[in-house]
């Protein structure tokens, strides 16, 4: 059982909130905004690759400029500041420490949205550099690179002045995380250079989306689910040696990933062999993460069914680990030919954003947010249908654009079949994805107006929490454990 908490430590938490609380309630506003445009996006993104002649007059609507928008929308526009504002929360409750000149943290915020926004319209213009997730001219990057170094650079004085000599396991993936991702950033930025040999750059474009999954979504989602599934369960981690494992593994390896993806290509042999190497030790600190923290819950697993951050988080773990697994099947030679630059690597790139980190973050959103707010989510059934269309979207996406990459992949393989062929044969199920994302816009839409709600106070006045089945006063006493 965890320790109770004091008076004091009651009052201390409730000042580090109050001093987070406009902060954080921008970040996951202006977050959840780019989210519901980003889903539209991807709508129509889906329609016209499944009708290639609708708007064909209009250069503005076309699929290479709508695709790359929506990506931009969805990893900085949601992503990012998402997860900025739970590293800032979470490591201020994990270290004690109250967020000082938080109103500058705002400002900055709104930089980094103008700078979002623009990235998107100079894509819409037809300035983008057909690069995935660094679409945006190059003359934006370092803008990103300095704003993104403003917002977190709070995070690490936090920490170095923490009132606890030990370091739990989420304040390692919130500061791997805030400070892997300029090095991912700006490395792959010099590597993408305008003088850089094309085979180069799309290498290290592949580099860098592994390692914006690896080092940026996964240690904010993996903070979230060791912070979130302890206190929920309310008893201690079950092995934190497989914790600082699963960490370090991570942190060894996943930099190695991404050239799998160019198995047979322009590069030599041991690149990618190494890389799908990588994938697999990657494989192994997941199975350690997952395991770790199923037995973390046993015994209490019927609190899913109650609690909306516990629900979340563990579906997001879910689908983290089906990423995994599909990532290293991906890699087997016999299979890999097959999947290459088909809609099987776009369908994983969607599982690993809005499969397990948007999944998770929006586990901690439902933490969070009553916290710093002082009032509790409006509806019960808003939340259990933001997680049910959610779940029903994302799968049926995900599934979609599986098949789709396999029956992509597999005429590709073949010579004799012309390329227009192997299109036709998988933008069938392209139908899939257009239905997914608008189940995911109209969860979104819900989760967007709740979330609103709550930010300007007309949340519900109530001492006990929203579950998502009511009629008690705690997730334990409504799932019989307590």
């Amino acid at each position: 059982m965890t320790v109770q908490a004091t008076d004091e430590d009651i009052r201390e938490r409730a000042s580090i909130d109050r001093s987070m609380r406009f902060p954080v309630l921008f970040f996951f506003t202006s977050a959840a905004a780019w989210l519901f445009v980003a889903t539209i996006l991807g709508f129509f993104s889906a329609l016209k690759l499944r009708v290639p002649g609708l708007w064909e007059e209009c250069q503005f609507l076309g699929y290479g400029r709508v695709f790359p928008m929506h990506m931009i929308a969805l990893v900085y526009g949601w992503a990012l500041q998402a997860g900025i504002g739970v590293m800032l929360w979470l490591m201020a409750r994990l270290t004690r420490r109250e967020l000082k000149y938080g109103m500058g943290v705002v400002v900055i915020g709104h930089v980094w949205n103008a700078l979002v926004a623009v990235a998107v319209i100079c894509i819409w213009s037809g300035f983008g550099r057909s690069i995935p997730l660094l679409d945006f001219p190059g003359w934006m990057a370092p803008l990103f690179a300095m704003v993104y170094m403003a917002m977190v650079v709070w995070v690490i004085p936090m920490f170095k002045t923490r009132r606890e000599a030990s370091i739990y396991i989420s304040e390692y993936y919130l500061v791997g995380a805030a400070l892997w991702f300029p090095w991912v950033f700006i490395t792959a930025g010099i590597l993408i250079s305008k003088e850089a040999a094309p085979t180069m750059a799309a290498g290290a474009g592949s580099w860098f989306v592994s390692n914006l999954i690896y080092f940026w979504m996964a240690p904010i989602a993996l903070a979230v689910a060791y912070y979130i599934v302890p206190k929920i369960a309310d008893r201690p981690i079950y092995s934190y040696g497989w914790a600082k494992m699963g960490f370090w593994i991570l942190a060894l390896f996943a930099g190695w990933t991404g050239f799998q993806r160019y198995y047979g290509g322009p590069y030599p042999a041991w690149i990618p062999a190494v890389s799908g190497a990588a994938v697999v030790f990657v494989l192994l600190a997941v199975v350690a993460t997952i395991s770790n923290l199923a037995m973390t819950l046993r015994g209490k697993t019927k609190l899913w069914e109650i609690s909306p951050s516990l629900r979340f988080t563990a579906m997001g773990m879910f689908f983290f680990a089906v990423y995994a697994c599909l990532s290293a099947v991906s890699i087997i030679p016999m299979v890999q030919p097959a999947l290459q630059f088909s809609f099987f690597l776009s369908g994983l790139d969607v599982l690993a954003i809005y499969g397990f980190f948007s999944m998770t973050v929006f586990g901690a959103m439902y933490f969070i947010v009553p916290r710093i707010t002082g009032c509790e989510w409006p509806s019960a059934a808003s939340i259990r249908n933001h997680f049910w269309y959610s779940t029903y979207g994302i799968i049926t996406l995900i599934v979609c654009l599986l098949i789709a990459g396999l029956a992509q992949g597999g005429n590709l393989s073949r010579p004799n079949i012309p390329f227009s062929t192997s299109f036709m044969n998988s933008t069938c199920w392209v139908v899939g994805a257009c239905i997914a994302w608008l189940l995911i816009a109209v969860s979104n839409l819900w989760f967007f107006y709740q979330l609103a709600l709550m930010f300007v106070g007309k949340g519900r006045k109530s001492e006990g929490p929203t579950l998502i089945h009511g009629g008690h006063d705690n997730a334990e006493g409504a799932a019989g454990t307590a």
